[in-house]
């Protein structure tokens, strides 16, 4: 009830004052309370009431599933005869029962709930989420819309907070994979056996120049009053250090494949699983974002939470190539451990990521490119031992993909601009 209410209320109260009418006076009266409840009403009705989601876990590996409860609380003396909440949340994953309507964009979904709250009473829906599709899901913002019990005047307020739910990449065995479950990738112990081992310290000795200055023992140093460097244990395994490759074909017009790609970091994980039963040391870097700017980059270790690192940056991974995986083995082997064991997933080999290869390997990396796809090299590349990964697993990822509308990424990442990878210099012959 606007201003014209309140007027015509008054008009109608001095009439019945000027004619003396009973029943022209009463329905003045009713027409100003009806006009202050419907005031009232408006003005009101969403303080203190507060709209709260949330699940019974907040990460999820593929395909299983978690509790969404919503949460609509009114707390003040003033009851609801309507409350409208329409919450945007993904349409990628499942979710039961299914009330979702549409959305501007065509990768959300509006959920629509309808509420009457009385005086300070809480009310709650639980709904079912299935982790069907991997990412970082954010569910939110919200609207709140209410109104008069007339229906005269409706009162609009969004809540900008929002709730994330993680999906952890699909992870397969080695044998799904096409990898033997044993020795998956060859060799894969040191060649002289004889690395050391930075977990393992087993003494001190006086610094000598030449000496990696990360090694230095400050308590030591500071106890003995001159340079101390740190003993290590040698240990027979060598860190592994797990590249993705995102881009899935040569070039940035042809898009990307999101089978192949979905394969890929799945992979990646499932390699890092493994890895983490057999308590090696293991980190895992791909050419994509996760978020505020930051590269998928997780620095091998061997602590219990090294595996939950690695799944939780896969599933913040955005589907869009930030850089070229070639760019990211140079920027990253000055940083790796002496002998590490480098694995790369790839489903294109350029001519500058075979030098690069080439170049690890002559550095004394030992080099695996897994290919997947329709990945087969021209030419056998020297020291760097290929494998190409279950074509099958591709395939079924394909179907699904054509039976379902991909996700957007919730984040978009400008594109760095590519630089060329200088070609290795030739190795100087012994003598």
């Amino acid at each position: 009830m606007g201003r014209s209410g309140w007027t015509a209320a008054v008009v109608v109260m001095l009439v019945a004052l000027f004619t003396r009418n009973s029943l022209i006076f009463t329905m003045g009266i009713i027409l100003g309370l009806l006009g202050l409840v419907i005031w009232l009403w408006s003005r009101y009705s969403l303080s203190e009431v507060t709209y709260r989601r949330r699940f019974g876990v907040d990460h999820l590996y593929f395909g299983e599933e978690t509790e969404l409860y919503l949460e609509v609380t009114n707390a003040k003396p003033l009851p609801l005869a309507w409350l409208r909440c329409e919450d945007d949340i993904p349409n990628a994953l499942e979710l039961d029962p299914d009330e979702r309507s549409r959305h501007y964009q065509p990768t959300r979904r509006i959920l629509v709930n309808l509420f009457s709250l009385g005086i300070y009473q809480k009310v709650t829906r639980r709904y079912r989420v299935t982790g069907t599709q991997r990412g970082a899901w954010r569910f939110g913002p919200v609207q709140l819309i209410c109104g008069d019990i007339f229906g005269f005047r409706s009162l609009f307020r969004d809540f900008t907070d929002t709730t994330l739910l993680l999906v952890y990449p699909r992870l397969y065995t080695l044998p799904e994979l096409g990898l033997e479950a044993r020795h998956p990738f060859g060799d894969y112990l040191s060649r002289n056996r004889l690395i050391e081992d930075p977990l393992r310290i087993s003494g001190v000795r006086e610094y000598v120049p030449g000496d990696n200055f990360r090694h230095i023992h400050w308590k030591a140093t500071a106890r003995r009053q001159d340079l101390q460097t740190k003993l290590f244990e040698p240990s027979a395994s060598r860190p592994l250090g797990i590249f993705i490759n995102i881009r899935t074909f040569n070039h940035r017009f042809e898009g990307v494949d999101p089978a192949l790609r979905e394969f890929a970091i799945s992979a990646g994980a499932s390699i890092a699983r493994w890895a983490q039963m057999r308590g090696e040391a293991f980190g895992v870097f791909a050419n994509s974002m996760m978020y505020a700017g930051q590269r998928v980059r997780i620095l091998p270790a061997a602590h219990p939470r090294q595996l939950r690192s690695v799944l939780e940056a896969l599933a913040y991974c955005v589907g869009i190539p930030h850089t070229t995986i070639e760019r990211v083995l140079l920027q990253e082997a000055d940083r790796l451990q002496n002998g590490t064991s480098i694995i790369v997933i790839s489903a294109t080999l350029s001519e500058s990521l075979r030098r690069v290869l080439i170049d690890l390997q002559r550095r004394g990396f030992e080099v695996t490119l897994l290919g997947i796809g329709n990945l087969t090299p021209e030419r056998a590349i020297p020291g760097v031992s290929f494998q190409r990964l279950s074509q099958k697993v591709v395939e079924d990822l394909t179907a699904e993909a054509e039976q379902e509308i991909p996700e957007a990424p919730e984040q978009e990442v400008p594109e760095a601009p590519e630089q060329e990878i200088p070609e290795a210099p030739a190795p100087v012959p012994a003598g």
